[in-house]
């Protein structure tokens, strides 16, 4: 397992482009990043000239980007037609430049139950547009990863629900991201990843308050992250990611939410970093 982390920390923190985030990420030896499309990464964020400069620096820095994260503008689970060729068309397009970057994961969640909508319906949404999005990426050798989000009203807030959304899809390059912290807030113990083991393609570093998902430096809340790694090495992740065409799997840092007050988000990120390689000194940034 390798240690990458989230270009998000910055951009929450002192509002940093892409661009500059790279370099700061670099800066600190990493070698793998997850670019932050919903923050400032997005093809909404990015003029032309902009978006050759992403893949211009990424190879300058050496840096290998693993994994982009990328929202549809609108729910949906809830969106009409005409909402949802838009939300298509913005992935698609996403999708084509996490490609230009050498990027083959692009992450995303399946979406909110609305008040007013039944549940049975906004679940059908979601699983039509994915599977969408998942023929779009197919011939392209990308995959789509969902990431469950620890809320009662996200359709896929656990491993079970991702699960289940995985067997609806029916897509081969249809693959989940776990999130450690969130599956301390949603009360999973590390043994139930041996459930989703085949499907994992990437994971995040998180961690919270036992009832607030607060994206604190790693080591300072509950999420018992030790135990996470312990269960991931027990399924041989390393191994299994392999059928996705990587050596290793990468969890990223996952840092500070919007409105959080970061003086400092290197030292946010070194701190998480010692605390990793304390409790896990086989894993490293190169």
């Amino acid at each position: 397992m390798k240690i990458g982390t989230l270009t998000g920390v910055w951009y929450i923190a002192e509002k940093a482009t892409v661009i500059e985030s790279l370099h700061r990420a670099a800066g600190l030896g990493f070698r793998y990043v997850d670019l932050h499309g919903v923050f400032h990464a997005g093809p909404i964020h990015l003029s032309e000239w902009e978006r050759q400069a992403v893949g211009a620096e990424l190879r300058n820095l050496g840096l290998t980007p693993r994994n982009y994260v990328l929202h549809a503008p609108t729910n949906p689970a809830s969106a009409d037609e005409k909402e949802q060729a838009k939300n298509l068309a913005y992935l698609k397009e996403g999708i084509d430049l996490a490609l230009s970057w050498g990027v083959n994961q692009v992450m995303l969640n399946a979406g909110q139950w609305t008040y007013g909508l039944p549940r049975r319906e906004a679940w059908q949404r979601s699983v039509d547009f994915l599977q969408q999005v998942c023929d779009y990426t197919a011939t392209r050798g990308c995959y789509i990863a969902q990431e469950p989000e620890p809320y009662v009203w996200f359709l896929v807030n656990d491993l079970p629900s991702a699960a289940r959304m995985m067997a609806e899809v029916k897509r081969d390059n249809f693959t989940l991201l776990v999130d450690l912290g969130h599956l301390s807030l949603s009360r999973e113990s590390p043994e139930d990843l041996q459930s989703v083991r085949e499907a994992i393609i990437h994971a995040h570093f998180s961690d919270h308050q036992i009832n607030s998902h607060t994206n604190q430096i790693i080591g300072s809340g509950v999420t018992p992250t030790a135990d996470y790694l312990a269960s991931l090495r027990a399924i041989e992740i390393d191994r299994l990611v392999q059928r996705f065409g990587y050596d290793q799997l990468t969890i990223s840092f996952e840092l500070g939410v919007p409105g959080d007050h970061i003086p400092d988000p290197d030292d946010w990120v070194r701190r998480s970093l010692r605390h990793i390689q304390q409790i896990a000194p086989d894993l490293s940034i190169e």
